[in-house]
């Protein structure tokens, strides 16, 4: 992930506003037009649009398998070249027998964000106007020229994503500590997590999520009512829900986030550290009651998960109190 701060969208930056059905820069890294319209359309807009230039995504709520949780809700961002192709250039292979006759006409996607769910701007709350003209939006997009709304757009938190590109791989490795049965707080950059005019750094909410589903079945063993639990820090906990549930297939088990700092009566947030410190904390004490799974992934009661939780958070405190 790269972070600059945002500083590849200036005051001068061009931003184009549209629709898509879905939100999954990963495998769409395009934004393209249907038909001989659509055609003239983006020969137009290449003319008034900067390079590289933003544009800006909101999800539909016309298709019943688009996650309700995105539905009507701007989405994120793509920084988009001018370099022109097939859609299929562009994306990946399992969209290529899709609505074969759309979105032909494309741009190539070179960085992806999303904004974090808990900050996210609906439709109608970013532009009350924008439903009446929903249907252009969507086919041809407009540009924003309102300073007011670009900075908006520009200001609420986001983070960079994966974007599709061709043969593209990556790797990633996890450090443990030395003693079994707790990992290393983190990651220590931070997650990239910025807004417009710098790194400013969103506070950390410390969260824990559960896999919901036939607990026996997923160990191969008896849990005792006990449930499988993540235990992390993040900006944005139900963004790092859905990087966990993305990695999984589809099935009958879901990763749930059962508790967040923010949605507690114990905080909104902290600073890195200090969540650290309560991370680690909650790790700790978790090593003592339950079973550990490996990782950051624990086996436990929910009574073992509401103590950790309590202390975690104790300590979290007593780290922000001693700066």
């Amino acid at each position: 992930m790269i972070d600059d701060g945002g500083n590849f969208w200036t005051d001068e930056t061009s931003v184009l506003f549209t629709s898509f059905w879905g939100w999954g820069p990963d495998t769409w890294g395009t934004v393209g037009w249907t038909g001989d319209r659509g055609l003239t359309r983006r020969t137009n807009l290449l003319k008034k649009l900067t390079d590289p230039f933003i544009t800006v995504c909101y999800v539909t709520s016309n298709k019943t398998y688009i996650d309700p949780d995105l539905k009507g809700m701007i989405a994120g961002f793509y920084l988009v070249s001018h370099q022109t192709g097939d859609r299929d250039t562009f994306t990946h292979p399992i969209h290529h027998d899709r609505d074969p006759q759309k979105w032909r006409h494309s741009l190539r996607a070179i960085r992806a964000f999303s904004y974090l769910p808990e900050h996210r701007l609906s439709v109608t709350e970013f532009d009350p106007t924008l439903p009446a003209r929903a249907r252009s939006v969507s086919a041809m997009g407009e540009i924003l020229t309102d300073p007011a709304q670009i900075a908006l757009l520009r200001e609420t938190p986001w983070v960079e994503v994966e974007v599709y590109t061709p043969g593209a791989q990556g790797t990633e490795s996890d450090e443990t500590f030395p003693h079994q049965g707790q990992v290393r707080a983190g990651p220590a950059s931070l997650d990239g997590y910025v807004v417009s005019g710098g790194t400013r750094l969103l506070q950390r909410e410390l969260y824990v999520l559960r896999l919901t589903g036939d607990t026996d079945a997923y160990l191969g063993k008896p849990a005792d009512g006990r449930s499988i639990y993540k235990i992390g820090l993040s900006a944005s906990p139900d963004m790092r829900r859905q990087s966990f549930q993305k990695s999984m297939p589809r099935g009958a088990f879901n990763w749930r986030v059962d508790r967040t700092t923010g949605g507690s009566e114990l905080g909104s947030g902290f600073s890195f550290d200090a969540a650290v410190a309560g991370e680690d904390a909650i790790k700790k004490c978790l090593v003592n009651s339950a079973e550990w799974l490996g990782g950051e992934f624990y086996l436990a009661t929910e009574s073992e998960i509401d103590e950790a939780w309590k202390i975690g958070h104790d300590v979290a405190h007593s780290s922000e109190r001693k700066k």
